[in-house]
Protein backbone atom coordinates (compact mmCIF):
# COMPACT_ATOMS: atom_id res chain seq x y z
CA UNK A 1 0.00 0.00 0.00
CA UNK A 2 1.45 3.36 -1.13
CA UNK A 3 -0.19 7.08 -1.03
CA UNK A 4 1.18 10.48 -1.36
CA UNK A 5 1.62 11.49 2.02
CA UNK A 6 -0.71 14.63 2.36
CA UNK A 7 -3.38 12.56 1.10
CA UNK A 8 -3.07 9.68 3.43
CA UNK A 9 -3.30 11.98 6.17
CA UNK A 10 -6.40 13.64 4.79
CA UNK A 11 -7.96 10.20 3.96
CA UNK A 12 -7.11 8.90 7.57
CA UNK A 13 -8.86 11.93 9.39
CA UNK A 14 -11.78 11.22 7.67
CA UNK A 15 -11.73 7.91 8.91
CA UNK A 16 -11.09 8.57 12.11
CA UNK A 17 -13.77 11.56 12.18
CA UNK A 18 -16.30 8.70 10.48
CA UNK A 19 -15.19 6.20 13.07
CA UNK A 20 -15.63 8.46 16.54
CA UNK A 21 -19.13 9.12 14.72
CA UNK A 22 -20.47 5.63 15.07
CA UNK A 23 -18.46 4.25 17.98
CA UNK A 24 -20.56 7.39 19.40
CA UNK A 25 -23.96 6.49 18.07
CA UNK A 26 -23.58 2.51 19.14
CA UNK A 27 -26.07 2.67 22.13
CA UNK A 28 -26.45 2.73 25.71
CA UNK A 29 -27.93 -0.80 26.85
CA UNK A 30 -31.52 -1.18 27.81
CA UNK A 31 -30.38 -3.44 30.29
CA UNK A 32 -28.48 -3.48 33.73
CA UNK A 33 -25.20 -4.55 32.08
CA UNK A 34 -24.71 -5.44 28.23
CA UNK A 35 -21.46 -5.77 26.25
CA UNK A 36 -21.34 -5.18 22.82
CA UNK A 37 -18.46 -6.04 20.57
CA UNK A 38 -17.93 -4.39 16.84
CA UNK A 39 -15.13 -5.05 13.97
CA UNK A 40 -14.61 -2.12 12.41
CA UNK A 41 -14.06 -1.75 8.53
CA UNK A 42 -12.86 0.89 6.23
CA UNK A 43 -12.82 1.03 2.05
CA UNK A 44 -11.28 4.48 0.65
CA UNK A 45 -7.52 5.30 -0.63
CA UNK A 46 -5.49 3.70 2.22
CA UNK A 47 -7.41 -0.04 1.41
CA UNK A 48 -7.13 0.26 -2.37
CA UNK A 49 -11.10 0.55 -2.05
CA UNK A 50 -11.74 -2.77 -0.68
CA UNK A 51 -13.54 -3.37 3.11
CA UNK A 52 -10.39 -3.93 5.18
CA UNK A 53 -9.92 -4.34 8.74
CA UNK A 54 -8.88 -1.64 10.69
CA UNK A 55 -9.95 -2.17 14.51
CA UNK A 56 -12.03 -2.90 17.31
CA UNK A 57 -14.73 -1.36 19.19
CA UNK A 58 -16.80 -2.39 22.03
CA UNK A 59 -19.80 -0.92 24.47
CA UNK A 60 -19.76 -1.76 28.16
CA UNK A 61 -22.72 -0.43 29.91
CA UNK A 62 -24.01 -0.65 33.79
CA UNK A 63 -26.48 1.57 35.74
CA UNK A 64 -24.97 3.97 38.13
CA UNK A 65 -27.30 4.13 41.89
CA UNK A 66 -26.27 7.87 42.39
CA UNK A 67 -25.70 10.09 39.73
CA UNK A 68 -25.69 14.47 39.70
CA UNK A 69 -29.27 14.99 41.26
CA UNK A 70 -29.13 11.82 43.51
CA UNK A 71 -30.98 9.42 41.51
CA UNK A 72 -29.98 6.48 38.91
CA UNK A 73 -28.61 7.03 35.38
CA UNK A 74 -27.23 4.74 32.83
CA UNK A 75 -23.02 4.68 31.72
CA UNK A 76 -22.36 3.74 29.07
CA UNK A 77 -18.27 3.02 28.00
CA UNK A 78 -17.25 2.94 24.27
CA UNK A 79 -13.96 2.16 23.19
CA UNK A 80 -12.29 2.12 19.65
CA UNK A 81 -8.37 0.65 19.20
CA UNK A 82 -6.65 -0.27 16.37
CA UNK A 83 -3.69 -2.52 17.97
CA UNK A 84 -3.56 -5.68 16.25
CA UNK A 85 -4.79 -4.11 13.17
CA UNK A 86 -1.49 -3.62 11.15
CA UNK A 87 -3.06 -1.58 8.63
CA UNK A 88 -3.96 1.62 10.74
CA UNK A 89 -1.58 0.82 13.52
CA UNK A 90 1.05 1.21 11.08
CA UNK A 91 0.30 4.91 10.19
CA UNK A 92 -1.23 6.26 13.32
CA UNK A 93 -2.43 4.51 17.20
CA UNK A 94 -6.11 4.50 17.43
CA UNK A 95 -7.01 4.70 20.82
CA UNK A 96 -10.72 6.09 21.39
CA UNK A 97 -12.70 6.27 24.73
CA UNK A 98 -15.83 8.10 26.05
CA UNK A 99 -18.51 7.54 28.72
CA UNK A 100 -21.77 8.81 28.98
CA UNK A 101 -24.12 9.30 31.38
CA UNK A 102 -27.48 9.33 30.36
CA UNK A 103 -31.23 9.53 32.20
CA UNK A 104 -33.90 7.48 31.46
CA UNK A 105 -36.41 9.97 33.14
CA UNK A 106 -36.76 12.21 32.09
CA UNK A 107 -34.74 10.80 29.28
CA UNK A 108 -31.68 13.18 29.22
CA UNK A 109 -27.91 13.47 28.95
CA UNK A 110 -26.08 14.38 32.18
CA UNK A 111 -22.76 14.61 31.20
CA UNK A 112 -20.29 12.62 28.68
CA UNK A 113 -16.42 12.24 28.45
CA UNK A 114 -14.01 11.71 25.84
CA UNK A 115 -10.37 11.14 25.19
CA UNK A 116 -8.37 10.24 22.05
CA UNK A 117 -4.81 10.66 20.39
CA UNK A 118 -4.01 14.23 19.16
CA UNK A 119 -2.99 14.46 15.27
CA UNK A 120 0.83 15.71 16.63
CA UNK A 121 3.68 14.32 18.63
CA UNK A 122 2.96 16.14 21.50
CA UNK A 123 0.71 14.55 24.00
CA UNK A 124 -0.66 15.23 27.49
CA UNK A 125 1.20 13.13 30.10
CA UNK A 126 -1.62 10.60 29.63
CA UNK A 127 -1.40 10.44 26.10
CA UNK A 128 -4.96 11.88 25.14
CA UNK A 129 -7.49 14.73 24.22
CA UNK A 130 -9.60 14.69 26.74
CA UNK A 131 -12.71 16.79 27.02
CA UNK A 132 -16.12 16.79 29.75
CA UNK A 133 -19.37 18.23 28.71
CA UNK A 134 -21.45 18.62 32.11
CA UNK A 135 -25.47 19.40 30.97
CA UNK A 136 -26.93 20.51 35.29
CA UNK A 137 -29.86 20.46 36.16
CA UNK A 138 -32.25 22.22 34.33
CA UNK A 139 -31.07 20.65 31.32
CA UNK A 140 -31.01 24.22 29.15
CA UNK A 141 -26.85 25.00 29.96
CA UNK A 142 -23.98 22.91 29.06
CA UNK A 143 -20.41 23.01 30.48
CA UNK A 144 -17.46 21.92 28.15
CA UNK A 145 -14.52 21.74 29.72
CA UNK A 146 -11.01 21.23 27.90
CA UNK A 147 -8.83 18.81 30.94
CA UNK A 148 -4.93 18.96 31.20
CA UNK A 149 -2.49 18.29 33.27
CA UNK A 150 -2.14 22.23 34.58
CA UNK A 151 -4.90 24.67 35.19
CA UNK A 152 -7.73 25.16 37.78
CA UNK A 153 -9.43 22.56 39.54
CA UNK A 154 -12.77 20.34 38.53
CA UNK A 155 -15.73 21.65 40.20
CA UNK A 156 -17.22 18.74 42.56
CA UNK A 157 -20.03 18.57 40.07
CA UNK A 158 -18.00 17.89 37.03
CA UNK A 159 -15.28 15.62 38.85
CA UNK A 160 -17.66 12.50 39.65
CA UNK A 161 -17.99 12.13 35.76
CA UNK A 162 -13.96 11.80 35.53
CA UNK A 163 -12.51 8.02 34.53
CA UNK A 164 -9.79 7.12 36.76
CA UNK A 165 -8.57 4.07 35.02
CA UNK A 166 -5.71 6.24 33.40
CA UNK A 167 -4.85 9.45 36.25
CA UNK A 168 -6.42 10.35 39.19
CA UNK A 169 -9.35 12.82 38.95
CA UNK A 170 -7.82 14.98 41.59
CA UNK A 171 -4.71 15.59 39.32
CA UNK A 172 -6.68 16.60 36.07
CA UNK A 173 -7.02 20.00 36.10
CA UNK A 174 -9.31 22.39 33.22
CA UNK A 175 -7.41 24.54 30.63
CA UNK A 176 -10.61 26.55 29.57
CA UNK A 177 -14.27 26.23 29.96
CA UNK A 178 -17.05 27.47 27.60
CA UNK A 179 -20.98 27.44 28.45
CA UNK A 180 -23.43 27.01 26.13
CA UNK A 181 -27.39 27.19 25.62
CA UNK A 182 -29.19 23.96 24.51
CA UNK A 183 -32.35 22.59 23.92
CA UNK A 184 -34.03 21.09 26.93
CA UNK A 185 -33.61 17.34 26.97
CA UNK A 186 -30.55 17.50 24.66
CA UNK A 187 -28.63 13.98 24.09
CA UNK A 188 -25.02 13.41 22.90
CA UNK A 189 -24.84 11.25 19.77
CA UNK A 190 -24.02 8.16 21.91
CA UNK A 191 -27.43 8.12 24.05
CA UNK A 192 -29.43 8.75 20.38
CA UNK A 193 -29.69 5.00 19.90
CA UNK A 194 -30.76 4.28 23.41
CA UNK A 195 -33.50 6.14 22.31
CA UNK A 196 -34.01 4.15 19.46
CA UNK A 197 -34.37 1.03 21.18
CA UNK A 198 -36.77 2.06 23.69
CA UNK A 199 -39.67 3.13 20.99
CA UNK A 200 -41.64 0.41 18.96
CA UNK A 201 -39.79 0.40 15.81
CA UNK A 202 -42.03 0.53 12.21
CA UNK A 203 -41.59 1.17 8.78
CA UNK A 204 -42.04 4.81 8.01
CA UNK A 205 -41.38 5.24 12.11
CA UNK A 206 -39.70 9.08 12.13
CA UNK A 207 -39.12 11.28 15.06
CA UNK A 208 -36.56 14.35 16.09
CA UNK A 209 -34.74 14.72 19.01
CA UNK A 210 -32.60 17.71 20.32
CA UNK A 211 -28.28 16.75 20.50
CA UNK A 212 -25.22 18.36 21.46
CA UNK A 213 -22.09 17.29 21.03
CA UNK A 214 -20.44 19.70 24.26
CA UNK A 215 -19.82 22.67 22.30
CA UNK A 216 -22.90 23.37 19.58
CA UNK A 217 -26.44 22.55 19.24
CA UNK A 218 -27.50 19.63 17.37
CA UNK A 219 -30.48 18.23 15.92
CA UNK A 220 -30.86 14.15 15.39
CA UNK A 221 -33.40 13.15 12.60
CA UNK A 222 -34.47 9.35 12.29
CA UNK A 223 -36.28 7.14 9.88
CA UNK A 224 -37.25 3.64 9.81
CA UNK A 225 -36.66 2.88 6.17
CA UNK A 226 -36.63 -0.39 5.31
CA UNK A 227 -37.27 -4.43 6.98
CA UNK A 228 -34.52 -6.44 5.67
CA UNK A 229 -32.16 -9.99 6.86
CA UNK A 230 -27.94 -9.45 7.51
CA UNK A 231 -25.69 -11.84 8.48
CA UNK A 232 -23.15 -10.93 11.60
CA UNK A 233 -21.88 -12.92 14.68
CA UNK A 234 -22.87 -16.03 12.86
CA UNK A 235 -26.14 -15.83 12.36
CA UNK A 236 -28.85 -14.44 10.23
CA UNK A 237 -30.80 -11.53 11.48
CA UNK A 238 -33.94 -10.22 10.93
CA UNK A 239 -33.41 -5.86 11.12
CA UNK A 240 -35.16 -2.83 10.73
CA UNK A 241 -32.94 -0.28 8.39
CA UNK A 242 -32.85 2.84 10.03
CA UNK A 243 -31.15 5.95 8.65
CA UNK A 244 -30.28 8.81 11.07
CA UNK A 245 -29.28 12.69 10.02
CA UNK A 246 -27.20 15.04 11.90
CA UNK A 247 -27.71 18.38 11.50
CA UNK A 248 -25.41 20.98 12.85
CA UNK A 249 -26.07 24.69 11.85
CA UNK A 250 -23.65 26.29 9.23
CA UNK A 251 -22.17 22.89 8.66
CA UNK A 252 -23.00 19.61 6.06
CA UNK A 253 -25.34 17.15 7.37
CA UNK A 254 -23.74 13.80 8.30
CA UNK A 255 -26.00 10.72 7.32
CA UNK A 256 -25.60 7.22 8.66
CA UNK A 257 -27.43 3.86 8.14
CA UNK A 258 -28.60 1.42 11.35
CA UNK A 259 -29.76 -1.88 11.62
CA UNK A 260 -31.00 -2.72 14.90
CA UNK A 261 -32.49 -6.31 15.32
CA UNK A 262 -36.12 -7.05 15.12
CA UNK A 263 -36.39 -8.51 18.77
CA UNK A 264 -37.05 -7.24 22.08
CA UNK A 265 -33.08 -6.26 22.31
CA UNK A 266 -33.23 -3.86 19.60
CA UNK A 267 -29.46 -4.44 18.69
CA UNK A 268 -27.52 -2.45 16.25
CA UNK A 269 -26.24 -5.17 13.99
CA UNK A 270 -24.26 -2.76 11.91
CA UNK A 271 -23.88 0.59 11.65
CA UNK A 272 -22.65 2.45 8.12
CA UNK A 273 -21.26 5.66 6.87
CA UNK A 274 -20.22 7.16 3.60
CA UNK A 275 -18.30 9.92 2.50
CA UNK A 276 -16.30 11.31 -0.66
CA UNK A 277 -12.96 10.20 0.91
CA UNK A 278 -14.48 6.15 2.06
CA UNK A 279 -16.63 4.41 4.07
CA UNK A 280 -16.43 3.33 7.78
CA UNK A 281 -18.82 0.37 8.98
CA UNK A 282 -19.06 -1.78 12.45
CA UNK A 283 -20.22 -4.81 12.65
CA UNK A 284 -21.61 -7.22 15.71
CA UNK A 285 -18.99 -9.55 16.67
CA UNK A 286 -20.90 -10.68 19.98
CA UNK A 287 -23.77 -9.80 22.54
Amino acid sequence: MSCISNICLLEFNVFLKLSIIITLLLPLSLNAAERLDYLVEYKGILSGYSWTDVSSASIETRKVADCSDGGSCMMSRATMSSKGYAVLEAIFKVRFHYRSFYQLKPARTLAFEMREKKYSDKYQPYGYKHSLAVIPDGGTRVDFYKLKSKGEPLPASAKQFIATDHKSADKIRVKKVKHKSVAKYSIDRLALLQRMRSVPLKKGYAASFPGTNGKDQLEFRVVVIAAEEINAAGKRWKTWKIRVDELEKGDDTVSLFAWLSRDNRNIPVKIELKSSFGSARFILKSS
